[in-house]
């Protein structure tokens, strides 16, 4: 396997062999181990020394179901510590078959233009790309998918990565050439356009499939995930009604956000749960999709408007609860449109969502009113003061609009899972190396006891972590996350011909933290935010009216616990 460098300031590429001892590790844990050896963690998120790091799992060429993802990893510009965003689609499929398990982007151009990376079987090149500076992400896509094949994979910022926003995403396409599927939060679109680099074209065409070593017993790990995946009630219902059959459940908990994450009443949030979404998009033709090719669980919704016109390929919890219930908004066409401006944009809808909703607190929105919400969208693409605030997140909204009840913590605003009412997330949100990111650590498991929410988070963020190092989606992760880990490791033996165990995928995940923690302890990440949101402990909400009451000391304690975490036995 490879490394690809790509140097921006001297617009070359080149390919380094993968280091042996790297070999087992991909995504958030290979990003995270090269930037703590090549970015020193004081450097400008989006200047010259900075680097975007790219990494696929080991296993993902394989096309084992569910083991496709790819890493984005950075310094933040909106944390300013480590980041790794991770997103589906075919791209990690495509790179281990090109036989690149990383490429890491360096440098930049001196004279501020924007280039294309095409990388193929016969070659790896940079491209003009100002043709296409100024463009939104759809309608770069139409123009790259008139120049290159359909079946390539492609990456690319919106309009506001060139501008820096630090709530810009990283784009790319699924596997029916949606331009669907992101790395969104922590602003690492700002620091790709900051390298110079607005698109990546990924084409494997004519490789051949990738070596498995040992394909009987590929067949039979495979075999065995798909009985657990059909059989998994957790997954069954994932695979019925994707990441919004939860809806009806967490708002009845209180911890599906709405209105500035306010305790206030929301009626009508039965029309955007889970089964009437499915109702509504079935009547419009829409349908249910794997976003890469060997998905069992196919959780990604393919929504229609009313004129049965494609909408997004990419519907999930996340964005209707920020840019729907926490503004106030129940009608899922108006989600679904807020979502498609996001996306043509190119910001995290979660991070825009979150800051949208201090707006409308602050008067700058009628809360439930759609084209009040259209009208703040409309600020973003127009890049007016206020526009810029949003797009540069939540806590750079608050301080223009002179608001001091900040919903982030370490820079990055809190997902759709309130910590108030699941007590193991808001430690997360505390104590994770990401901010409060809902993808390093969520769990339900005991969600309102405060006793052992540390353990229950630390749990949770090893096992996101090690799921993020191999490059396996979390959506397709049962409720006995063990048995995932477990499969993880049958795939990654039958592949390489070895014999690790679920103690060195542990330690995989592990390994991960550690290297993110080492990186923050250099970087601003503990030092630069505001402190922790107090409304979180003074401000009740949901129907038992929870505040986080976990003990700050306790909290302080999680990384002590990392090293004896082990793997249940038996």
């Amino acid at each position: 396997m490879k490394i690809l460098r790509v140097n921006m300031s001297k617009l070359s590429t080149d390919f380094e062999d993968l280091p042996e001892e790297w070999k087992l590790i991909g995504g958030r844990a290979l990003t995270a181990k090269i930037l703590n050896k090549e970015v020193p963690p004081s450097v400008d998120p989006v200047g010259p020394e900075a680097k975007l790091v790219i990494a696929c799992g080991p296993v993902a060429g394989t096309r084992a179901p569910s083991c496709g993802r790819v890493s984005f990893g950075a310094k933040s510009p909106l944390t300013l510590g480590i980041k790794e965003a991770n997103t589906g689609g075919p791209m990690g499929q495509k790179l281990d078959r090109l036989g690149i398990r990383a490429i890491i982007v360096e440098g930049a151009p001196e004279d501020g233009q924007y280039y294309l990376l095409k990388i193929t079987k016969n070659e790896v090149s940079l491209v003009d790309a100002e043709p296409y500076k100024g463009k939104k992400n759809y309608d770069l896509l139409n123009d790259l998918y008139a120049v290159y094949d359909k079946k390539a994979a492609l990456v690319s910022i919106g309009i506001a990565g060139e501008r820096g926003y630090r709530a810009a995403a990283i784009t790319m396409t699924d596997k029916d050439g949606d331009t669907s599927r992101h790395a969104a939060r922590g602003g690492l679109g700002a620091v790709m356009a900051a390298k110079g680099l607005k698109a990546m074209v990924i084409d494997e065409k004519g490789t051949p499939n990738v070596e498995i070593a040992d394909r009987d017993a590929y067949r039979a790990a495979v075999k065995n995930w798909a009985t657990v995946t059909k059989e998994n009630p957790m997954l069954k219902n994932m695979a019925d009604f994707g990441t919004p059959g939860v809806i009806s459940a967490l708002r009845f908990l209180g911890s599906m956000p709405a209105l500035n994450f306010s305790n206030e009443q929301l009626d009508g949030v039965e029309n955007i749960s889970g089964e009437a979404i499915k109702k509504l998009n079935e009547e419009r033709d829409g349908k249910m999709e794997g976003c890469m090719p060997g998905c069992l669980v196919k959780c990604s919704i393919v929504f229609k408007n009313k004129e049965k016109k494609h909408v997004t390929s990419s519907y999930e919890y996340e964005t209707i609860a920020l840019m729907g219930t926490n503004l106030g908004l129940v009608d899922p066409d108006v989600i679904a449109e807020l979502d498609r401006l996001a996306d043509t944009i190119g910001v995290d809808t979660i991070e825009v969502g979150a800051a949208m909703g201090v707006a409308a607190s602050a008067g700058k929105m009628e809360m439930g009113n759609a084209d009040s919400a259209f009208a703040l969208i409309d600020e973003i693409e127009k890049g007016t003061e206020l526009g810029a605030a949003l797009a540069n997140g939540v806590v750079a909204t608050c301080k223009y609009l002179g608001v001091d009840r900040i919903p982030a913590y370490k820079g990055q605003a809190i997902a759709a899972h309130d910590g108030r009412v699941v007590k193991a997330m808001g430690v997360t949100y505390a104590t994770s190396p990401m901010g409060a990111d809902h993808t390093a650590g969520v769990t339900y498991e005991a969600f309102s006891e405060a006793e052992g929410a540390v353990e229950r988070s630390l749990e949770a963020q090893i096992h996101a972590a090690i799921r993020d190092s191999l490059g396996y989606c979390e959506l397709a992760t049962p409720d006995n996350k063990f048995l995932a880990v477990t499969f993880l490791k049958d795939v990654i033996n039958a592949r390489f011909g070895i014999n690790v165990t679920e103690e060195d995928l542990i330690d995989i995940g592990k390994g991960a933290l550690k290297d993110e923690l080492q990186f923050n302890q250099g970087s601003e990440f503990l030092t630069a935010h505001p402190a922790d949101p107090e409304f979180a402990r003074t401000e009740p909400v949901g129907p038992n009216a929870s505040v986080f009451d976990v003990n700050q000391d306790e909290i302080n304690t999680i990384w002590e616990k990392l090293d004896a975490y082990e793997f249940p036995k038996g």
